[in-house]
Formats: C-alpha cells, structure tokens, sequence
C-alpha cells in the first residue's frame, strides 16, 4: 500500500509541474493604438540607443509632433529607423510610430478646412 501510494504521489505531482508548464503563453506585442502611446513606446525602446538616435527622436519626431508638423516627424522617424546600430525592437518601434504618423497625416488631410 505504501509503495502504490508513493507511485500515485510522484505520477500526480509529475502530472501537475510537467502539464502547467505547457500552459503559459507568449506574451504577444499589441501595436500602439494612438499616437502617444506610439511615441512613449519608442522613448522606451531608444533608452540604450546612441545619443545620436535619441537627440534625432526628441529634437526632430517628439518636437514635430508636440507642434503638429507631421511630415517632419516622420522623416524623422524614417531617418532614425534606418540606423544600422538599432536592435529589431527599436526598428519595430519606430515603424509602429511611423505608420501611426501617416495615419495622423491622413486624417488631417481628409478633415475639412
């Protein structure tokens, strides 16, 4: 009875660590859904970029922006993301804002005067 009791106990306790660690998931990264979170998203990211990236990301994107010179933000944003010393993160980052800005561009194109 013991013997079986001990098999029981460590097919159980095998079952229970060996079955939960298949059931965490990936965390997926969601898209930025506005434009601020686009550029807090980015400033997070380019934390470790070259002072070079980060001078172009608060002197030419978070300043066009803050003014609403979109055209100028996301040249700016194109220039910075093609920075061979930026890591996939940073790069995916700066799409994500860069596609937000041209959205931003279009609605104000379409809004009328």
């Amino acid at each position: 009875m013991n013997k079986n009791y001990r098999r029981f106990s460590l097919l159980l306790i095998s079952l229970l660590a060996f079955g939960s660690a298949g059931c965490h998931k990936k965390a997926v990264a969601q898209a930025p859904q506005t434009l601020e979170q686009g550029v807090a998203e980015l400033r997070t990211a380019l934390a470790t970029a070259s002072p070079e990236v980060q001078s172009n990301f608060y002197h030419g994107v978070s300043y066009s922006i803050r003014y609403g010179d979109y055209a100028s933000a996301t040249f700016a944003v194109q220039q910075m993301a093609s920075d061979p010393n930026l890591s996939a993160q940073q790069k995916q980052a700066a799409s994500a804002v860069g596609d937000l800005l041209k959205q931003e561009m279009d609605s104000q194109q379409a809004k009328p005067q």
